[in-house]
């Protein structure tokens, strides 16, 4: 036996160690995908397949699916959120989804200030920290989305823009309420585009994201704040990806469209 063998032998522990240790979370971001009947095939395949009791899956479907998700998976361990919510319980405010409206489906998750809301829409950080709020307040888990585009990537800067982000938006948020909050790091310039940051890029983000967290909010809440990633996240790199330090999940987006992907991911990463 050489020394490859040694490291392999080693290495194959490893990678069991965690997946077999670690509780995952799974969310999946359709965005603005899928028909009625792709949808209902998709819960029926989801519905009764046992996902085992280590991982959590969560769906964030479009707006008017919610009575389909609410109606199918009433028995299922499968979770499902809203991609968005408007900051108030009702009003003049056409085109927005309530936070009432949202628990009334049954969502019990809200992706807040993902990318595509902030530089399409313009969504703000002061937006955004109104969103989590209400979130917190109304027993919705803000899935809060951060990230960096390639320029602050490659000036070195995006240490300090994550940091801004995750401050303003939990500036609304204090003491045990951090305890209903979930980040989810996306770096922009691997989001849709094919391109996945690297092992070791996700591992030292989001170990100095941990890390601002602990400093930031002290040892006992920040230690424990799931961190996820985001970004072309599929079966061939889940496994890879999951060993990292401090990534708790992911944030999937088109290979969550899938049932049979979705299952492959919980698959791999409860070492099936």
């Amino acid at each position: 036996m050489d020394k490859r063998d040694i490291e392999e032998i080693v290495r194959n522990e490893i990678v069991k160690s965690v997946l077999d240790s670690q509780e995952f979370i799974i969310a999946g971001n359709w965005k603005m995908n899928k028909s009625k009947q792709e949808v209902i095939s998709f819960l029926d395949d989801v519905a009764n397949h046992d996902f085992g009791d280590k991982n959590k899956i969560i769906i964030a479907p479009p707006n008017p699916y919610l009575y389909l998700f609410e109606e199918k998976l009433r028995y299922s361990k499968v979770l499902y959120g809203v991609q968005n919510l408007f900051p108030k319980e009702s009003g003049a405010f056409t085109g927005e989804l309530s936070y009432a409206v949202a628990k009334e489906f049954g969502a019990k998750y809200a992706i807040i200030g993902h990318s595509e809301r902030r530089t399409l829409f313009d969504e703000c950080d002061i937006l955004v920290s109104k969103k989590v709020r209400i979130c917190v307040q109304n027993q919705i888990i803000p899935i809060l989305c951060i990230g960096e585009n390639l320029d602050q990537r490659r000036s070195g800067d995006y240490r300090q823009h994550l940091s801004n982000q995750i401050r303003e938006g939990l500036i609304r948020i204090s003491g045990n309420e951090l305890q209903d909050v979930i980040i989810a790091y996306e770096p922009i310039w691997a989001i849709g585009t094919g391109e996945t940051a690297s092992p070791a890029q996700v591992e030292e983000t989001h170990m100095f994201i941990r890390e601002f967290l602990v400093n930031e909010y002290g040892n006992d809440l920040g230690k424990d704040i799931p961190l996820l990633y985001g970004g072309s996240v599929k079966p061939s790199n889940v496994k890879e990806l999951a060993l990292a330090q401090s990534v708790s999940g992911f944030l999937i987006g088109g290979a969550s469209l899938e049932a049979s992907t979705i299952i492959e991911i919980n698959d791999i990463l409860s070492n099936k």
